[in-house]
This record gives structure tokens, sequence and C-alpha cells, in this order.
């Protein structure tokens, strides 16, 4: 149980995950604008060349840094993290699952407003039951089919209320909405997949900044033939904004933000619960919708809150 003298703790580990969780998301979308930068794929990939850069400095201060820091951040009780060819191949599948995560959602992000993100990236409870029945003939209960059909429900009504105002409001075809509900779909599929697969390797025994190291490495392997897509197809090397040093200090600090979002979600757990981590995501995705309605203009309709609420 919580008592008086942690609740500050708790409070403040809980704000700082919001805060940086909703910051992640909304630099995330400036990152991707398509008017901007239509390469979602390079952007990304620099983003986890930017993750390594800082899992190197934690590697450095695991060995070197204070102890104090160590134990909050889960360094002190677990072997010295290890950067070999050998650890990152065996990550090939986790990797490639979270390759196909980000990919997707940020191609979702892309594609759609910020209000309606979290609805078209919302079916990874469907996706979960799914994945369960199949690959581990697991029957959930009834009150988890039921939240999963609520859940459903509300991204139909969402996403019909979206249509509508893509078309009446916005004075656009249907043709970017589609393409985003499907991203997000795909999406959604990886997000149920991928901690599956991770599960599995926090079975056999690895840490979570261990895990991260040979995800984030084998990950860009895994990236190369998408961003051969954008260089043969997109015509990712003639953009200007390729050598554009503002940008690209722009997507470092929204990468380095994203690293943050990982310790965040980790001294979240570490100091409440995985129930209260998930309660806590779904209050961010609410908060993101009003913040793209307040900041972004993005337009919002009566049935676009009913679904969202539902």
């Amino acid at each position: 149980a919580m008592t008086a003298r942690n609740s500050p703790i708790l409070s403040m580990v809980v704000c700082f995950y919001m805060t940086v969780s909703v910051g992640t998301t909304l630099m995330n979308k400036m990152s991707f604008s398509g008017r901007k930068f239509p390469f979602p794929f390079f952007v990304t990939c620099f983003q986890m060349a930017v993750a390594l850069f800082w899992l190197y400095a934690l590697t450095l201060l695991q060995r070197h840094g204070p102890r104090s820091l160590n134990v909050l951040l889960n360094l002190e009780d677990i072997p010295k993290l290890e950067w070999k060819v050998k650890n990152v191949l065996s990550a090939a599948g986790v990797a490639a699952a979270f390759t196909a995560m980000l990919a997707s959602g940020n191609l979702c992000l892309m594609f759609v407003q910020v209000s309606f993100y979290q609805a078209a990236k919302s079916q990874h409870i469907l996706c979960i039951l799914l994945l369960s029945y199949f690959l581990r003939k697991e029957v959930q209960p009834w009150p988890v089919v039921v939240s999963c059909i609520g859940v459903t429900v509300g991204f139909v009504i969402n996403a019909v209320a979206e249509a509508d105002i893509v078309i009446t409001k916005l004075g656009e075809d249907l043709t970017t909405l589609i393409y985003g509900c499907l991203a997000g779909f795909v999406s959604s599929f990886f997000v149920a997949l991928y901690p599956m697969l991770l599960h599995s390797s926090i079975l056999k025994g690895k840490n979570n900044w261990q895990i991260s190291i040979n995800v984030n490495a084998m990950s860009l392997a895994w990236y190369m033939p998408l961003i051969l897509y954008e260089i043969l197809v997109g015509g990712l090397l003639s953009s200007p904004f390729l050598l554009d040093i503002e940008f690209w200090l722009f997507n470092f600090a929204t990468a380095s933000v994203g690293f943050v979002l990982n310790v965040a979600a980790m001294l979240q757990v570490k100091f409440t619960s995985p129930l209260t981590h998930m309660v806590v995501g779904s209050v961010k995705g609410a908060v993101t919708s009003v913040i793209g309605v307040l900041f972004y203009g993005n337009r919002m309709d009566g049935m676009s809150c009913i679904g969202l609420s539902v």
C-alpha cells in the first residue's frame, strides 16, 4: 500500500513519465511531418542510433559511475553490459518485431492527426487475444474479451467520426486516413507480439538494458532495406533537409527524450506497479488527444469524443 511518506515520490515518478511520454509523441509528430521530411524510416533509424549512443553511455556509467546512480537505473545488480556480435544476432526475432512496431507506428503518426493517433493504434488488446489463442492456446476470461470489444467499438466510432472530419471539415480524401488506420493496425499487431518475444528473452536471464542493446543494434540491420526503399523510390538523397543541422539536432533531442522515456517507464514500474503503468498509459493517450486539439488545431466532434472515451 502506498504510504504518506512515499506518495510524493510516486507522484513525481508518474508526472515525470506522463510529461516525457506526451513530449515524445508530440516531438515525433513534428519529426515525421510528411510536408517537411517524408522519410520516417530514415528518421527512426537515426533515432535508434542515438539510443545506442546513450546505451553505450550507460555501459560506461556502469563501469565507472557512482554506485547510487547505478542502483537507481538497475545497473548495480546485473552483469556487465556487453557489445558482442553474437548477442546482437541472437535478438534477430525480437528486433524484427521491434522494427515493424516502430516503423508502422511512425507511419501511422505521419498519416493521422495527433488526436486520432491513440485510437488508430488501439487494437493491440484484440491482437493480444488473438496471438495468445493461436500461439499459446490461451483462452482469456470474459471480462478481458468484453474490454476488447469495447475498445474495438470505440475505435470504429472514432474512425467513422475522423472520416467525416477529413471529408467535411478538412476537405481531403480518405486515402491518408486509410493508410494511417492500416499502419495503426499493423503497429497494434506488433505491439502485441513484441512483448511476447521480449518475455522469452527475459526468461533466458537477459536484463532489460542488455536486451535494449541487442535489439536496437539488430534493428539497425533490419532497417537497411527500408532505408534503401526511401533512397531508391522516395528520393531521400535529394531532400534539402538531409544536410539541415537544425533539423537533425531536433531529431537528436527527440531520440534522447525517447530514451529518457524508457528510463521513466522503468522507474514507474519500479516504484508503482505494472497495472499503474498501464492506467497511466491510458491517461497519457487522452492527454495527447486533448493537446492535439488545443495546440495542433486537430478537429474532433462529439462522436470522436465518444469513441475516444469508449
